[in-house]
């Protein structure tokens, strides 16, 4: 068939070209941010378009039938299938399913575009594509069953578009204006697509598609630059999540789970298709009563054969308008922390131990060391008055070895039951209760110990704990042995810096200047200093005749450690 290659001038051709300049922008602006996901397909699919666009022109324009049925052949009808393909891929990268295009399903992918063109330019000796072509003012082709089958397979592309991207509005609020716009212009696109393959075209003679052109680019173009569909700053958010360490998920306003991030999938030990809808107080039940900016440290999760330890928080998702549109759940593996945590806490016990062993080593040496050479000399002082005949002087002698016998028994049970008292599971304040209730009980002494309104727990190192009770039972026992008190006090004052404990009593008092000799006090306030200098503090000592003691114990306070989330009030609900 001649073809005659002369074309006219109509006003149709206008918006045709407006629209393939149009699309040309857009399809280079997608093109200069093809490092992001789903930009180089968009910008395919748009370079597609552009060509369809001027293939309508140059066949609305052109003179004779044989040249617009030309034109349509070999552009319009071989542009639908590669457009369409590339639209496919384009929905799989934006929905981070880019994962799905290896090079296999992308030669797979490229074998319709390749059938289309093939069968189009074979088509009079086969007429798969269409039986015939008429024209009564705009191009009526009969198809053939190809065309058939490639419009099926084109819709079935168009139908899995609609499933994933009503998948990602569904799971994620930050894409869902570009998604809803996008799933306006596919459905528009598409409508006008099906009339005028069923030869139901309400714009002739203009081309049907430079409708759906139009206004889907037009959307395409706000999803662009009004929502920033291709800013790499999302990118790279939704990136640095897929990397993140920390297990992230996403909760609606229900405390339903919306999504998560590949670190969440190993810490659950379950697929995301298996979370996903499930409420998280089913997956993680620790997480029931968790409030808004609260972080709960205790949950133990297992993990093959070990149990790790994870920190929770959950913070709320709102947005511009400050909507609550949902919640996000960090899970922070603090097992190294943990375990490096509970092998500190090992030494300081160790280092305790071992210090209160040679402590306790330097106690024998000195006080029952001098107990036993005091015994040794009166017995020799006893053997020789027998040796005269002073019976009665040799009965004093004798008197005061029972005493003191008696009073070194008294003071190793005392240590020994000190000793006995398990820090590591009563804690500071509990061990000192317990063992003040039963020196008053054994005693007969008034005991009492006051405590600040806040609580004490954690403003001690282990350390220190074990010296800090040892002091105070030394204190205790100078109270009994040698000041003849029927009241004694413990107070504990926590400052900004240090923790200040006083032990007071109402004993007979005495003058510190004054202390000397081995059986006295003076050794064991001597005692109770080295062991306020060995955990950084100082021991201070007033009394006087007749007015009681004070014994002032100073002990600096550990750093407390940041918290790691502001804390706000409200719960998951919002």
């Amino acid at each position: 068939m001649d073809m005659n290659w002369q074309y006219i001038y109509t006003p149709y051709l206008w918006p045709m070209l407006a629209t393939a300049v149009f699309i040309s922008l857009l399809a280079v602006y997608a093109w200069r941010r093809r490092s992001v996901p789903g930009a180089l397909p968009l910008s395919m699919m748009m370079l597609f378009g552009v060509l369809w666009e001027v293939g309508a022109a140059l066949e609305l324009a052109a003179v004779d039938i044989p040249t617009k049925i030309f034109w349509y052949k070999s552009i319009i009808a071989v542009c639908l299938m590669p457009l369409a393909i590339a639209r496919f891929c384009f929905v799989l990268e934006y929905a981070g399913l880019g994962r799905l295009l290896t090079r296999r399903n992308l030669v797979l992918l490229s074998i319709p575009p390749l059938l289309q063109f093939l069968l189009a330019f074979t088509n009079d000796i086969h007429h798969w594509m269409w039986f015939e072509i008429e024209f009564d003012g705009t191009i009526r082709p009969s198809f053939g069953v190809g065309s058939w089958i490639l419009t099926g397979f084109g819709y079935l592309l168009f139908l899995v578009n609609l499933m994933i991207f009503a998948g990602l509005f569904y799971r994620s609020p930050s894409h869902r204006w570009p998604v809803a716009l996008i799933l306006c212009s596919m459905l528009i696109t598409h409508t006008f697509y099906l009339l005028d393959f069923l030869h139901r075209n309400p714009l002739a003679p203009l081309d049907y598609a430079i409708v759906p052109m139009n206004i889907g680019f037009i959307i395409y173009s706000l999803a662009l630059f009004r929502f920033h569909m291709f800013d790499p700053i999302p990118a790279a958010r939704k990136t640095a999540i897929e990397q993140m360490r920390e297990g992230m998920l996403v909760l609606d306003t229900g405390g339903k789970i919306v999504d998560l991030n590949p670190a969440a999938e190993n810490i659950l030990s379950l697929p995301a298709t298996g979370v996903r809808g499930r409420d998280v107080a089913e997956v993680l039940p620790a997480c029931a009563g968790l409030s808004v900016g609260e972080a709960q440290s205790e949950i133990r999760l297992r993990a093959g054969d070990a149990l790790r330890h994870y920190e929770l928080s959950l913070s709320p998702l709102k947005d511009r308008s400050e909507v609550l549109l949902g919640h996000l759940l960090l899970l922070h593996d603090v097992t190294a922390q943990k375990q490096a945590q509970a092998q500190l806490l090992e030494q300081q016990r160790a280092l305790a131990m071992l210090s209160e062993r040679e402590r306790l080593a330097g106690e024998l040496h000195d006080d029952l060391g001098q107990v036993l050479a005091f015994i040794n000399a009166q017995g020799q002082a006893v053997h020789r008055l027998l040796a005269r005949g002073e019976v009665s002087t040799a009965d004093e002698y004798v008197a005061r070895l029972v005493e003191a016998a008696h009073e070194a028994d008294t003071d190793l049970r005392e240590s020994i039951r000190g000793l006995r008292v398990t820090l590591a599971s009563l804690g500071l304040i509990p061990s000192l209760q317990d063992y003040l209730q039963r020196f008053e009980q054994r005693y007969g002494i008034q005991t009492e110990i006051i405590l600040p309104e806040v609580s004490l727990e954690g403003a001690f190192e282990p350390v220190a704990e074990a010296q800090i009770l040892r002091i105070l039972q030394e204190g205790l026992t100078n109270a009994r042995k040698h000041a003849n008190a029927r009241c004694v006090q413990v107070v504990f004052s926590l400052q900004d810096t240090h923790v200040q404990i006083v032990i007071r009593d109402d004993g007979q008092g005495f003058e510190p200047a004054a202390l000397s000799g081995s059986l006295c006090r003076g050794f064991g306030l001597q005692l109770m200093r080295e062991r306020a200098e060995n955990i950084g503090g100082t021991l201070e000592v007033r009394s006087a005749p007749g007015e009681g003691t004070q014994v002032t114990l100073t002990v600096p306070r550990p750093i407390p450690p940041a918290p790691p989330f502001p804390h706000r009030e409200g719960g998951m609900g919002g």
